[in-house]
């Protein structure tokens, strides 16, 4: 079946707005597959049609808010890759976006479909506004950090174990994208100063750390 799909020429990204019962169709083939798998989309067992639809109607949903959005790559037009953004609440980590349900069947893998999808997402990210992409990734799957980091995702950090599959444990890997800032704004950091900041020793003005 590959080699298939390798002879097509015809591939192209779509950003879907509604969802008709071809995109639901193909959008579950493509799920069920990878979870038959054991691909590490949030999904441990294989989902059913309801539950996969339900997914998609929230996504195109949040689409349509445009704080967030659905990308599908099409092979000789059938859905074999897909992938989707959400930007965080608004507020303090309002212009924090978070890949996630990245993705291609396996029967399309080795088309670059995975590197399209990622590049294209976050470029949609970029045109929303948004600072920063980030994502989680199991710890074992080396071959999806490999691509992340391809195209400029960093790991910023790791929560040990925190991912659980049965009696198997996990790490959890944090990548993130720094993308272009607007004009007119200014660094902190974790520099000392700032609103909601305070000195070594002294009482702190909070316990959260986003207030």
């Amino acid at each position: 079946m590959l080699n298939d799909l390798r002879g097509a020429a015809a591939v192209r990204l779509d950003w879907p707005t509604r969802a008709d019962e071809q995109l639901r169709g193909e959008c579950h083939r493509v799920i069920a597959a990878v979870v038959e798998l054991g691909g590490a989309i949030g999904w441990l067992q294989m989902p059913s049609r309801e539950k996969t639809d339900a997914w998609l109607d929230a996504i195109l949903q949040t689409a349509g808010t445009g704080r967030g959005g659905l990308a599908v790559a099409r092979v000789d037009s059938r859905v074999e890759a897909l992938g989707a953004w959400l930007a965080g609440p608004p507020g303090p980590v309002g212009h924090v976006a978070e890949l996630t349900k990245v993705m291609a069947h396996p029967d399309a893998r080795g088309l670059g479909l995975g590197k399209r999808l990622v590049r294209a997402l976050a470029d949609a990210c970029a045109d929303a506004g948004m600072e920063v992409i980030t994502l989680g990734v199991r710890g074992n799957n080396h071959g999806a950090i490999a691509l992340y980091e391809a195209c400029g995702f960093r790991t910023w950090g790791v929560l040990p174990n925190a991912v659980a599959v049965d009696a198997l444990r996990f790490d959890d890997v944090r990548m993130f994208l720094p993308l272009p800032l607007p004009a007119g704004v200014r660094i902190q950091g974790s520099a000392a100063g700032g609103p909601g900041g305070s000195g070594r020793g002294s009482s702190p003005t909070s316990h959260q750390k986003r207030d």
